[in-house]
């Protein structure tokens, strides 16, 4: 701009000099400069009216292509920003004046004037169709994408000339124009006065020059502030360049100040830089090609997600470029490196935990119901020789198992699928002999562990195996039992029972030895196989049999360990062993064997293995890290939390050094070049005295916070008293430290903690009331009024809500100092709760004085609270009680203007009132009011009206919302706008709502069963119903409980509601969809949610606010937003449905936008069951 009027100064100055040679040039300029001001004043709003349409259709381009990445309060490109953004221009001059309108069905509709001049009422339509030079010509024009000016009589008459541009992008057409009488007046008035009087032609000439050249630099700057407003408050980053060198590199003709954030420069700095200079890595980046394409072409591109880095900044970017008429090239883009880090995160933690997955020698797999593998690592699928992608989809039998391992044969010790099924129906399973072959088709033995996985609809989709090859150790274990049992028989020879069974005649011998071990004197039963069989336990019995029938099939003798039942019902645990010996021919001849009472070993191995888990859970049940450590400072044991705290684990090849573990060093603490302690290691200490010995030290935690230890290191002995080792325990004392400083602490803020509020440090409940008792006491003995003051803050509730309760307490700090700074200093100031604050003023001359103090109170609330970049503006209701004309009691006074307040808060915000008597019984029909509605719902006096929902295709009746209503005995039907909020309050609306979803469903399947099927039924969720933790429970009850389909049901939730918690609503949202449960946003466009927002959510549906269907049909802003909540919607694949429709004309507007759905009273009013029923049959169903 500057320079444009630095440019036109010379010119200036050589028409003056021209005027003073002669006044007959002078008269020619005059006449040569009127027709240029003419001609630039058309090009000028040309100008104008181009740059703010590339300017809306470039702000709409990138919303439509970035609308994921848009944060909340971020300027959207829809129509009534247009508006508001037009409206915002207060440079416009004169008559001049911005229309924006559309297309609508065969008129225009002209939905925005940013001024109107009152001559004639300006008409809000225009026809379509017109002959050239006629009223609308422009925005005709517009409308058809063409762009340029005209001179023609607008509907006032009056002479006008126009420019015209469309915005394709929003189908609308912007048209500005001004009086042509506005241009032309200067220029007459300068020519009589050079025609009169030719002796002052030099200082008319003067005077026409600025008075042409004004309203141009007036215009530019007009432009210029317009074009800077808009570019400067834009979310995104702008930048525009100038190509140079015939594109060859490029240079920054402008750059917004979101930009000069993001990068880190300062504008002025930029404006004539060389692209390649600022940037000397773009063309790696990769921006300047793009750059240079859409110079060239005039096509724009989107240049996704990208890395740039140089010495001065780095960061990934989002870029959308496109060109304008000047030649100049323009990127809108956005700073998403934060996005992508946290993408890059989350992806390096899923290959962290897969390459540990695949790095165990374990087996780790999971299984469907199908028995299908979902999922197997590396050491799995090499062990059976294939690939994991092999494993996958697939059952044990389609990769090779063996038929006799995958079935289970309880007989053999082989459960195969049988543990399976039972982890899928929910069982845990720990399988310490899991046999399994290997590609080589070797039979190993595993330790599995097998648990059920859930869903997030807490439904079992699979399991989780793990398993440990322990082939090794079984075979280890098999030969130490096999030769502890071959040296008990060769130390039992001539003292151990033995037995002979003769199997040609199948008869067997016992020694007296065996009778005793089986309870029976010698002698005292029959010697048979049967007798033999029948004694062994009821659980060991097919076992011993295969083991007998294993040996006969084979030469091999067999071991085995079995439970025998005495006739007084003890039992016995026996070991035996036996030899087959066969005839010439191989038959099996006899079977001679041995069998040893283990009762007492089975015993004490079961009491010694209860004595080592006792130990060990005891030990690791020690909060404190313990470590015990031996000459050479090797680790030999540490408990669970030692290892927790270890700075390194030890391999299981080597123990790790006391040094490694708990300090992560290479040398012993006290060899280091700067030792740990000032004194010799403790360690060695206590190795060389053989004495205990104590230390304490500070560390920094994970936190780098500085922790107090205490350090204790006992010796540890053998039986003969040799010192063999060093027991350290490790302490955390800072908590024990802090406490005995917090107690100190504590006692002389103790006085504090029971008189101030604790957050704003005002006097609490407890002062205020003794301070209140002094003052009526003074106030008694002097004889002056005092007066009570009761503030309450309206919508407090809603702002700590929507905000959070961080912002929430700092903002009531702030209402504290401005409420203390408009009192005396005399004056009391208390808070009692959360948003209530409390005043004592006394010493007043009159009691209407304190009329004053309470304006002045209110007055404090007039300029917004700026908290944590937040401007918020709040208000108060004022409720104010007289000593002694209210009460002569303190609980009485504070009691009278707490009623007071309520009564003026129910009047209207920002007002104060003082106390009535008859307050009370209106406060008193509030708790008659509160106690009926808690009998309502145990009488049956709450009712459940339906009103339809219907598909604006066929006029149908497509579902229904559920209403509730409250039909009293003696008040009659009380309206919902009465005892909702009171519901609310008194928190009788959960189990009020849990009886409305009750109700409902049951209506809904009773309606099914009769053939009535509606598409869905919609019920509204209370806020306090969607927070309730148990929510997810109560719905699934009731779904068993009625058989209602979950499909057919819809929760209706508003979108604070959703907003108050993003991500916690998110994820129950989440848990109703997974129900089948369909959400739809109530009241949509009354709260703050952007499309970023609504397309994470997992909704079916909006709901467009009655507030904006009222007065669509004949209000261009209702209309607008309407169309944008109809297109948001669209795009997110969402139903739209519009509620409180009660005119034909609203139905036919919402129609023609592409509303789906619509309800209100002109199709039904909400009614009783029975009679939506008949509705039903007479409008039918889609």
């Amino acid at each position: 701009m500057q320079k444009d009027l630095k440019s036109r100064k010379p010119t200036i100055f050589l028409v003056v000099i021209l005027m003073l040679i002669a006044a007959l040039v002078a008269a020619a300029t005059f006449s040569l400069l009127y027709r240029a001001a003419f001609s630039q004043h058309l090009h000028h709003l040309s100008i104008n009216v181009n740059q703010q349409a590339q300017l809306i259709g470039a702000v709409a381009r990138f919303d439509r292509k970035h609308a994921d990445y848009y944060e909340q309060g971020a300027a959207d490109a829809t129509l009534s920003q247009i508006d508001d953004a037009l409206r915002s221009q207060s440079s416009l001059k004169g008559s001049e004046e911005f229309i924006v309108g559309r297309r609508l069905g065969d008129t225009i509709k002209v939905i925005s004037r940013t001024k109107s001049i009152a001559v004639a009422a300006p008409p809000n339509t225009l026809p379509l169709a017109g002959k050239p030079g006629e009223v609308g010509s422009p925005m005709r024009q517009a409308l058809a994408g063409k762009q340029g000016t005209m001179v023609l009589r607008d509907y006032r008459g009056a002479e006008v000339m126009a420019a015209y541009a469309p915005v394709k992008e929003l189908g609308i057409g912007l048209v500005i124009k001004t009086d042509v009488a506005d241009v032309r007046a200067p220029y007459l008035r300068a020519g009589i006065l050079v025609a009169v009087v030719s002796v002052l032609l030099v200082l008319l000439g003067s005077l026409l020059v600025r008075r042409v050249t004004q309203p141009i630099i007036s215009n530019l700057e007009s432009s210029d502030a317009r074009y800077r407003n808009l570019l400067d408050n834009m979310a995104n980053c702008v930048a525009v360049y100038q190509a140079v060198d015939d594109g060859e590199d490029f240079i920054f003709s402008d750059f917004n100040q979101a930009g000069e954030r993001a990068e880190q420069i300062v504008k002025a700095d930029l404006i004539g830089q060389r692209v390649s200079k600022v940037f000397p890595e773009v063309k790696v980046f990769g921006l300047f090609d793009v750059l240079q394409r859409v110079w060239k072409t005039g096509e724009p591109e989107y240049f996704p997600m990208a890395f740039y880095r140089d010495d001065r900044i780095s960061g990934w970017r989002d870029n959308y470029i496109y060109k304008l008429n000047s030649g100049e090239v323009v990127a809108v883009y956005e700073d998403v490196t934060e996005k992508k880090t946290a993408e890059q995160k989350l992806a390096d933690s899923e290959r962290i935990l897969s390459a540990i997955v695949d790095a165990t020698p374990d087996w780790i797999f999971i299984k469907d119901h199908q028995y299908r593998y979902l999922f197997a690592n590396e050491s799995y699928a090499r062990s059976i020789g294939t690939q994991v992608e092999s494993m996958l989809g697939k059952t044990d039998e389609e990769l090779g198992f063996p038929t006799e391992l995958i079935q289970d044969d309880e007989a053999r010790g082989i459960r195969g699928r049988h543990d399976d099924g039972e982890v899928l129906q929910g069982g845990h399973i720990h399988n310490p002999h899991d046999p399994a072959t290997f590609a080589d088709g070797s039979l190993h033995v595993f330790d599995t562990h097998k648990m059920p996985l859930y869903g997030t609809n807490n439904q079992i989709y699979g399991l989780l195996g793990i398993s440990r090859d322990i082939t090794a150790l079984d075979q280890t274990l098999n030969e130490l039992r096999v030769n502890d049992a071959r040296l008990s028989l060769a130390e039992a020879i001539g003292r151990l029972g033995h037995w002979d069974w003769d199997i040609v005649s199948n008869r067997l011998t016992w020694s007296d030895e065996i009778f005793r071990i089986f309870g029976q004197e010698p002698g005292g039963v029959q010697e048979t196989y049967e007798t033999f069989l029948n004694a062994v336990h009821a659980e060991d019995r097919e076992r011993l049999k295969d083991a007998v029938n294993a040996a006969l099939e084979s030469d091999e003798p067999y071991s085995i360990d079995h439970r025998i039942v005495l006739d007084d019902g003890n039992v016995r645990w026996v070991h035996e062993e036996a030899e087959l010996e066969r005839d010439e021919e191989g038959s099996p001849l006899k079977m001679l064997g041995v069998a040893l009472d283990i009762t007492k070993l089975k015993e004490a191995e079961e009491k010694a293995e209860q004595q080592r888990i006792f130990l060990q859970n005891t030990i690791d049940g020690i909060t404190d890290p313990v470590r015990v450590i031996d000459h050479e400072y090797n680790v030999l044991l540490m408990n669970s939390a030692s290892k927790a705290a270890a700075f390194k684990q030890a391999d299981g090849k080597q123990c790790l050094k006391c040094y490694q573990a708990g300090r992560g060093l290479e040398r012993p603490c006290d060899e280091l070049e700067d030792p740990l302690y000032d004194h010799s290691c403790p360690m060695k200490t206590v190795f060389f005295t053989g004495k205990p010995m104590v230390i304490t030290e500070t560390l920094a935690d994970s936190s780098g916070k500085k922790r107090t230890y205490e350090l204790s290191f006992s010796p540890l002995r053998t039986l003969g008293g040799e010192l063999q080792g060093v027991i350290e325990t490790s302490r955390d004392i800072t908590d024990r430290l802090g406490m005995e400083q917090s107690l100190l602490e504590k006692e002389s803020h103790l006085e504090q903690l029971t008189y101030l509020d604790q957050l704003t440090q005002l006097p609490n409940r407890l002062l205020f009331m003794d301070r209140l008792r002094l003052g009526i006491s003074a106030a008694h003995r002097e004889n002056h009024p005092l007066a009570v003051v009761y503030i309450d803050i309206d919508r407090f509730k809603q702002i700590n809500e929507s905000f959070g309760h961080e912002i929430g307490d700092q903002l009531l700090l702030d209402v504290a100092k401005r409420l203390r700074g408009t009192l005396r200093e005399d004056d009391t100031l208390a808070r009692f709760s959360g948003d209530e604050f409390v005043v004592i003023t006394g010493y007043l001359k009159q009691p209407e004085h304190s009329a004053v103090l309470a304006q002045k109170l209110l007055r404090s609330f007039d300029q917004p609270f700026e908290v944590a970049q937040h401007q918020l503006y709040l208000t108060a209701s004022v409720g104010i009680s007289i000593y002694p004309q209210d009460g002569t009691d303190a609980d009485d006074l504070l009691r009278d203007a707490n009623t007071a307040m309520f009564q003026a808060k129910g009047e209207g915000i920002n007002s104060f009132q003082f106390y009535e008597d008859d307050m009370t019984a209106q406060a008193f029909e509030h708790v008659l009011m509160e106690t009926s509605l808690r009998g309502a719902l145990e009488e049956g006096q709450l009712r459940l009206y339906y009103q339809p929902q219907i598909s604006l295709e066929n006029g149908r009746i497509i579902g229904a919302e559920a209403l509730l209503r409250w039909e009293h005995p003696d008040m009659g039907l009380v309206s919902p706008a009465k005892f909702i909020p009171l519901a609310e309050e008194t928190g009788l609306i959960l189990p009020i709502g849990e009886w409305v979803i009750r109700t409902a469903c049951r209506q809904l399947k009773a309606w099914q069963d009769v053939g009535i099927e509606l598409g869905s039924m919609a019920i509204n969720l209370s806020a306090k119903q969607f927070r309730a933790l148990n929510l997810l429970e109560t719905v699934t009850g009731i779904l068993q409980e009625t058989g209602c389909p979950a499909q057919r049901v819809e929760f209706e939730i508003t979108e604070s509601q959703i907003m108050e918690n993003s991500q916690r609503s998110i994820q129950m949202l989440d848990k109703l969809r997974d129900l089948g449960i369909g959400v739809s946003i109530d009241d949509f466009g009354t709260g703050y949610s952007s499309m970023g927002q609504l397309k994470s959510l997992p909704i079916t549906k909006l709901k467009i606010d009655r507030v904006f269907v009222r007065d669509v049909a004949e209000n261009a802003d209702d209309q607008a937003i309407a169309e944008a909540i109809v297109a948001m919607a669209k795009a997110l694949g969402l139903v739209v449905i519009a509620e409180g429709v009660e005119t034909e004309s609203q139905k036919q507007c919402l129609q023609q936008m592409g509303c789906q759905q619509v309800q209100g009273f002109l199709y039904q009013r909400p009614v009783p069951a029975e009679e939506f029923a008949r509705y039903v049959e007479e409008v039918g169903l889609t």
